[in-house]
């Protein structure tokens, strides 16, 4: 086999190997450590609105980054996964920012909190019957 032909064969599997390990190590991973994880820092109000003024920004910003948010629990309930959720206060009237959360120790009603928190975006809501889209964080824990 010639040398030039035996040099690509080489090169190519190398470049194989090389992507295989990249796409192991990445499937591995894992998911985000919440607790650990850098966050950005934002009052719930402040974060509301910042989706309602410039979506599209906002999304650069916050979708799927760690967030430390901080605000008044307004409610605190279970969805219909058992999950409990917590209703931080905004500017808007019937608006939230809706946390589901991982640990639930130390929340109540009428207390300011700091939750962390993964966004994953601003819900729709139904302008038609006036109500409000409420911004999303999943996976959350309290951290004050």
């Amino acid at each position: 086999m010639p040398a030039k032909k035996k040099n690509i064969i080489i090169i190519f599997l190398a470049v194989i190997i090389i992507a295989g390990a990249i796409g192991f190590y990445f499937y591995n991973k894992g998911p985000v450590n919440v607790k650990n994880a850098a966050a950005i820092k934002t009052e719930a109000a402040a974060l509301y609105q910042s989706f309602l003024k410039d979506s599209a920004a906002a999304k650069k910003t916050y979708l799927n980054n760690v967030l430390e948010v901080s605000g008044l629990v307004m409610k605190v309930s279970k969805n219909q996964e058992n999950q409990v959720i917590v209703m931080l206060q905004t500017n808007e009237s019937g608006a939230y920012v809706n946390c589901t959360m991982e640990e639930v120790a130390g929340l109540a009603e009428n207390k300011q909190v700091t939750l962390k928190g993964i966004c994953t975006g601003m819900g729709m809501g139904d302008a038609d019957l006036g109500i409000m889209g409420d911004v999303y964080l999943v996976r959350c824990y309290l951290i004050k």
